[in-house]
């Protein structure tokens, strides 16, 4: 078998295992059984299955996702969810890896750059845009877990449109709330 096929039976094989049972429920073993491809090839292409795993969310996927220097990672986000209710199955279980190689740690790689075109000339520069990264990536996600483990999920459009509107709603509350001067107990003591 060429290598790309190898690769893609194994992938294939994990994605079908992972919509049957949780990740931590899936062997090696498992995946080359179903792949019909054997462990000395399993171990020649990926060093465990959860590289498998990231492989997978890149190569079937976000590598699939056009880039346009034009656009900010709110244009990406309709069509990462359209992905995810599309193979939901998949999802609903693969999200819930944590860890090295987890879809928490996947999200962060793909939209860092992203987020860093879009705050481009901000605060990045000073020490906080590491943590502040985080916080938008793990909000997102956290967003996409909850919608794609549930059974009767919105529509990918409708849940995109749901969460830029309640991202843009708080965002717009937090910076009234910042805005005015800070209180103390003192002042609640006059």
């Amino acid at each position: 078998m060429a290598i790309a096929l190898t690769k893609q039976a194994l992938a294939d094989g994990l994605r079908t295992l992972i919509r049957e049972r949780t990740f931590d429920k899936i062997t090696v073993d498992d995946i080359c059984s179903l792949a019909k491809v054997s462990r000395r090839s399993f171990y020649r292409h990926f060093q465990d299955k959860y590289e498998l795993l990231t492989w997978i969310y890149h190569e079937n996927y976000f590598s699939k996702i056009v880039y346009h220097d034009d656009w900010v990672a709110w244009d990406y986000f309709p069509g990462v969810c359209e992905y995810c209710y599309a193979d939901r199955d998949f999802f609903k279980n693969a999200i819930q890896v944590e860890g090295q190689n987890s879809a928490r740690e996947y999200w962060r790689e793909f939209l860092r750059p992203l987020l860093i075109h879009d705050f481009e000339g901000t605060f990045l520069t000073d020490n906080s845009a590491e943590f502040y990264i985080n916080c938008i990536t793990d909000t997102l996600f956290d967003y996409m877990y909850e919608w794609i483990k549930n059974s009767d999920c919105l529509p990918p459009r409708e849940f995109a449109a749901f969460v830029r509107k309640s991202v843009e709603l708080h965002s717009k509350r937090s910076y009234e709330i910042a805005s005015r001067p800070p209180r103390s107990e003192e002042d609640s003591e006059k």
